[in-house]
């Protein structure tokens, strides 16, 4: 019968020429297939020839050298011959055939009933046989190989991997697992996977369960949901849970995908709170521009009024008196809505920037003439100080000139005595201005207060020299608008020795202040 196309090397072991001619003629009997014999006399030799030629199939005398044949058959293996090994028995040995087979051995033929057609079918099924183990062990180490990648992937996963069995007890347990639950693999292998769930969960798992084994489909199977998972140290946190059934000869299996999903939840809920927070925002900005409006419209009609009476000359003193105060308080109003109103409509994003080239020379010069007649005592002088030549820069002018009379009003009321600089610092290198400095002689601000005066009516503490307290809005509204341009508001203060706020229009300012 046809066995191969190339000839099958055949290595007899064997101490008896007699039996090598007589395996020579079997051989070249047997039809449609070509051999090649090669033979050794001896344990020594046929070991020999294993490891240098490789052969298709051994045939060994169990008597060579006054031996069981056992011992070659040992050491064969041990040489790593693949080799199938059919041995040469003088009787029918059945306890000594039984031990060849347990050693890997393939057949044994009994000498005797030795012929060609049995030679050939023993060596067919001795080489066939050794073909199916050589896939066999290729296939379990492909499996083994593939187990390890697995093994690799779950356990460098940062998520939970976790395997259970159709009685939902835990057979499988990553790294991930164990960094998320705080479970070492030993602590929960064989435990319920209820040991994860929180109590209120429990009870819905057993009925799902109780279903599935009755014969129902577990209704997470193939769906991510969130639920809340139970570390070990007993605290809750939530989790994404993705889970998929695999069956194999042993049962259903369940494979649990889990991921700590804390953090995730935390930024959902502050951007819920901050979507809350600023909704809140633009329905309190609405609410005042609103009532904003409504206030102004009765104190433009009392300013009128107020400046009509003053004009009639026949008011006694103590009425002009009146009138006068009537018409500082109105006007005082009047700044405060319009001041709460500018607020509320930087807050609610309706302020646009118009921007264009300005001199910010002009822009100051304008300023310190408009806050010239402010000053409510002679002993305070108004200094500016101005590079004789810079250029323009693109902004919007009308905001930024209404940060500086915020600034200088502030600068005028706290100080009592001495000066106000206002100073413009430009670049050496190309004359462009980079900040606007507003220096009093003031009391100075308390350093526990200085990131508190940014803040909406926030007001320090009333002093002598402050006849009116303000609004506590001019700070808040001159940094919002700072902002809006893309400016730098910032202050520097000390007791008793006054106080600078400066304006940085360029982000690379390193310009030390003046003095």
């Amino acid at each position: 019968m046809y066995m191969a196309q190339h000839p099958v090397r055949v290595l007899l072991i064997d101490d008896q020429e007699s039996d090598y001619l007589l395996m020579r003629s079997m051989l070249s009997s047997i039809p449609n297939q070509a051999f090649y014999l090669e033979w050794a006399s001896s344990d020594e030799a046929g070991l020999e020839a294993i490891r240098r030629a490789a052969p298709d199939v051994c045939v060994v005398d169990c008597g060579i050298d006054a031996s069981d044949g056992l011992e070659l058959l040992k050491n064969a293996c041990e040489a790593g011959s693949k080799a199938p090994v059919i041995l040469l028995t003088g009787t029918s040995d059945f306890q000594l055939n039984g031990e060849a087979i347990g050693l890997g051995a393939a057949d044994f033929l009994v000498k005797d009933q030795l012929t060609a057609a049995l030679l050939e079918r023993s060596m067919r099924y001795a080489m066939a046989h050794a073909r199916t183990l050589d896939e066999l062990r290729r296939q379990q180490d492909e499996l083994r190989a593939s187990e390890l990648r697995f093994r690799s992937v779950v356990q460098s996963a940062s998520d939970a991997i976790i395997l259970a069995d159709d009685s939902a007890r835990i057979i499988g347990w990553n790294r991930g697992a164990e960094a998320i639950f705080g479970y070492g693999e030993d602590e929960v292998l064989g435990f319920p996977i209820e040991l994860l769930m929180p109590e209120r969960y429990r009870d819905k798992h057993r009925l799902g369960f109780k279903r599935f084994r009755m014969g129902g489909r577990p209704h997470l199977i193939g769906k991510t949901v969130q639920l809340e998972g139970l570390r070990k140290d007993g605290s809750d946190f939530p989790l994404e849970l993705s889970l998929a059934s695999w069956t194999s000869g042993g049962g259903t299996f369940f494979t649990g995908i889990l991921r700590d999903i804390s953090e995730r939840k935390r930024a959902d809920e502050m951007q819920c709170a901050r979507e809350a927070a600023e909704e809140a925002s633009r329905a309190k900005s609405n609410f005042v521009a609103n009532m904003s409006h409504e206030l102004r419209i009765p104190l433009h009609a009392i300013i009128g009024f107020t400046n009509l009476l003053l004009k009639n000359k026949n008011s006694d003193t103590e009425a002009r008196d009146f009138l006068e105060r009537i018409l500082l308080n109105a006007k005082d109003q009047l700044v405060l809505i319009n001041n709460i109103l500018n607020l509320s409509k930087i807050e609610a994003g309706k302020v646009d920037v118009e921007a264009r080239p300005v001199a910010i020379d002009r822009i100051v010069r304008d300023v310190v003439r408009q806050m010239e007649g402010q000053r409510r005592s002679p002993d305070v002088e108004i200094v500016l100080r101005v590079p004789p030549s810079m250029r323009p820069i693109t902004t919007d002018g009308a905001k930024l000139k209404q940060v500086l009379i915020n600034l200088m009003e502030n600068a005028l009321k706290f100080t009592e005595s001495g000066t106000v600089i206002v100073n413009v610092a430009a670049s050496p290198t190309d004359f462009s201005p980079v900040r606007i400095d507003v220096i009093d002689t003031g009391p100075g601000i308390p350093p526990q207060q200085l990131d508190e005066i940014f803040e909406p009516f926030r007001q320090l503490e009333k002093r002598a020299i402050s006849r009116r307290s303000g609004t506590g809005l001019g700070l808040t509204i001159s940094r919002s608008l700072c902002d809006l341009l893309g400016y730098d508001l910032r202050v520097q203060s000390k007791e008793g020795r006054g106080s600078t706020f400066s304006v940085l229009l360029a982000s690379e300012t390193v310009l030390p202040l003046s003095a």
